[in-house]
């Protein structure tokens, strides 16, 4: 169970109130279902960066190691489908998950190309990363933008890196768009083999939502976004902790508490003073069951 920092209220009893006159006047269900699409576009946004920078640290891993058919973390993570090339001349490795796409063990399907130039000596303070999308979707949902990672200090079992994302924009099935541009901190956890075991995220991201409102939020770095390698492979794509806070044009702030930990996709959402735990979607796999009106 996810903890809740605010008072518990049933969605039968009370209303998430909104200073816009868009939203004050929804029923308790229309409000409670937009906060799930925020809370759910949110997860979405944070969590595909994620796995993009996952497929990237992987290629990096292995960089020197010039072209052929790979097999990402020695099994299926990603696929066995994927070819990966390098021109080592411009420092440049290429993933390349086909048309048809690859299926991950995580039950991901990735098609597409994902663009990665290197600059400097890896692990070396000033490291930068550069990746680039061609045709690049997860779950069919299209992914374009240009993520800079630079690696800021770190050791064996934690590295810290400077995180942007530019001209990011997230196509889905039913042909909405949603737009970010984000800067965060970004640090990576390890274990003793080198595994990947937890990402904690904090910083601000901008952009416009599928309604087509304009939105920021800020994660704060006394309590960062974290996400688990175990829960997502599970299936759990949700990050497990941490507390976001959105602001949606004519809209009160939401409040998005991730919990303590568990691996689920429940989440707790305040607004005006008022709290319930829902369930959000981070695959986008639900159709949106309502729309905010005006």
């Amino acid at each position: 169970m996810k903890n809740i920092f605010g008072l518990l209220i049933t969605a039968a009893a009370f209303t998430f109130y909104s200073c816009s006159e868009d939203v004050e006047n929804l029923s308790d269900t229309d409000a409670i279902d937009i906060a799930i699409e925020d809370a759910s576009l949110e997860s979405t946004s944070t969590e595909l960066m994620e796995d993009i920078d996952e497929v990237a640290d992987y290629a990096t891993s292995s960089f020197g190691n010039s072209g052929g058919r790979i097999l990402f973390g020695g099994g299926k993570r990603f696929g066995d489908c994927a070819e990966i090339t390098e021109d080592e001349a411009t420092s440049t490795k290429t993933i390349d998950f086909g048309d048809e796409g690859c299926i991950g063990r995580d039950g991901r399907v990735r098609t597409g190309k994902i663009i990665i130039v290197h600059e400097g000596e890896r692990d070396v303070p000033g490291f930068k990363r550069t990746i680039t999308l061609e045709d690049f979707s997860v779950d069919t949902i299209q992914i374009e933008g240009i993520r800079i990672m630079t690696y800021v200090s770190g050791t064996d079992t934690e590295k810290e890196y400077n995180a942007t994302l530019t001209g990011g924009k997230m196509t889905f099935p039913d042909g909405q768009i949603a737009t970010r541009e984000s800067t965060r901190t970004r640090i990576a956890s390890f274990d003793e083999d080198g595994e990947k075991t937890q990402v904690a995220r904090y910083g601000s991201a901008n952009g416009i939502n599928r309604d087509g409102l304009t939105y920021d939020n800020v994660v704060d770095e006394a309590t960062p976004i974290l996400s688990l390698s175990t829960c997502r492979e599970e299936g759990f794509f949700a990050p497990v902790s941490g507390i976001l806070s959105i602001n949606i044009e004519g809209e009160s702030e939401k409040v998005i508490d991730y919990g303590d930990g568990t691996c689920d996709n429940l989440v707790t959402i305040t607004q005006d003073g008022v709290s319930e735990e829902v369930e959000i979607d981070p695959k986008q796999r639900r159709k949106k069951r309502s729309r905010r009106r005006g």
